[in-house]
């Protein structure tokens, strides 16, 4: 696998831009390579990738998009010997980032462009105008768009009526994100389940795919300490920690590794996991 750089990007805010790098995009290139994977996070206003601090998929460093020498800094990052992550933040840090790439050429070193949306309006009309800003300074850039926070894969074109269009007929309208884009990137995005061990696994400081490889026996811990566990809340601990590593090696079985084989397909990648 040669050294893959993937970029995580929305103009607009709240779509779960660092949870998609750090819980699919990570892992990916982690799991490809079994190596740590450098993670860059672009953005003035927030950090959230310390919200992973106790991960060991990555390398992380903040990058300040404020700084006077910011394109040569993006040159340096981007032209690396490295397998990398970037995740970059919305609202005017796009603007300033997709510029820097562009007039210094590094976008010619991104191999796959990941742009999230929830099933708002708005959200399909910024995935739009992103996905159109970036067409139009590189024509053969490689796409995929995550549906994040999906109620479930089986009326996943019903929830995101904004990326799919009106399917049910009700308004006669077509307008939707498909209908902006070229055929050859209408149909390549992920629905990333909506699931409480997101939320869990990030307060554990962890990815769900770092979750799911664990494999200690908490039931046998639970049967084996019972008697002597002298507080009920060390009982509930165990036990949630055995619901959390199901629940997550669940989640990597049914969305993550069928996520990351479509973005083999993207990548044009041999899937040997």
């Amino acid at each position: 696998m040669k050294n893959i750089k993937i970029m995580v990007i929305s103009s607009k805010g709240g779509v779960g831009k660092s949870s998609i790098s750090m819980q699919l995009i990570a892992p990916y290139l982690y799991q490809k390579t079994n190596q740590k994977v450098a993670f860059y996070e672009f953005d003035d206003e927030n950090s959230d990738c310390l919200s992973y601090g106790d991960s060991n998929l990555t390398k992380r460093e903040l990058v300040e998009v404020s700084s006077d020498i910011l394109r040569e800094k993006i040159t340096d990052i981007v032209s690396k010997d490295e397998v990398a992550c970037f995740d970059i933040g919305g609202n005017k840090t796009t603007t300033v980032v997709l510029d820097a790439l562009n007039e210094n050429g590094m976008i010619h070193f991104i191999d796959l462009v990941v742009i999230p949306l929830l099933d708002g309006e708005q959200d399909g009309i910024n995935a739009s105008i992103i996905y159109s800003i970036l067409k139009g300074m590189r024509p053969d850039l490689k796409f995929v768009f995550i549906l994040n926070r999906a109620k479930n894969h089986r009326y996943i074109q019903y929830q995101f009526d904004n990326y799919f269009g009106d399917i049910r007929g009700i308004f006669n309208e077509n307008r939707s994100v498909k209908n902006y884009l070229f055929d050859e990137d209408k149909n390549k995005y992920i629905a990333m389940l909506d699931d409480d061990i997101i939320k869990y696994s990030r307060k554990f400081g962890l990815t769900i795919y770092e979750i799911a490889q664990d494999d200690r026996d908490f039931i046998s811990q639970l049967k084996l300490n019972m008697s002597t566990m002298s507080k009920e809340q060390e009982v509930k601990l165990v036990s949630f920690k055995n619901y959390i590593q199901k629940a997550s090696k669940t989640y990597y079985e049914d969305v993550l590794q069928p996520a990351y084989k479509k973005i083999d397909e993207i990548l044009g990648e041999d899937n040997d996991n």
